[in-house]
């Protein structure tokens, strides 16, 4: 009799469980194609990136509500690029730009005035310290390449 008493809370509390699950879940806000939300993404043509650190060449990408008249660019809240319409591909270098954090929005403004913005951070490295970087990768690949295969190489040629 106390086992399935004990199954029997087990099993209200899965269900219990699933049901919280399934209530979190479908009060999530999501963003659905259609939907009026603006969006843009940053794309690498020529350069290097780590994660949100970036160097070199880049394009930035974007879209909004077909309402949206204007869309502006915006680094670290300075005004670096301007669009007619609501769609945006702007190719940009970073090593024109001040190097570190830089918040990046784009904002659209609709024909009665109602604003959209999208915003993400990276950081720009300057062209030097890329060129480190490239350096030190090339660096430890070639040190563990070494580490693995040099024993064997020198097996071969004493041999």
């Amino acid at each position: 009799m106390l086992h399935k008493q004990s199954n029997q809370r087990k099993t209200l509390r899965i269900i219990c469980v699933l049901f919280v699950s399934v209530a979190l879940v479908s009060s999530l806000s999501l963003n659905v194609t259609g939907q009026d939300t603006l969006t843009f993404s940053i794309n690498r043509n020529v350069g290097m990136a780590f994660g949100n650190y970036i160097s070199g060449t880049y394009t930035l990408q974007g879209s909004g509500p077909t309402s949206i008249q204007n869309m502006t660019v915006y680094f670290n809240g300075e005004q670096v690029h301007f669009v007619t319409g609501n769609t945006i591909a702007w190719q940009f270098n970073t090593a024109n730009y001040e190097g570190g954090g830089t918040n990046v929005t784009l904002v659209g403004i609709t024909d009665t005035g109602v604003l959209y913005n999208s915003s993400q951070t990276v950081v720009f490295i300057a062209d030097s310290l890329s060129t480190l970087i490239t350096i030190v990768i090339i660096a430890l690949v070639a040190v563990l390449i070494l580490a693995k295969y040099g024993p064997r190489l020198m097996r071969l040629r004493t041999k």
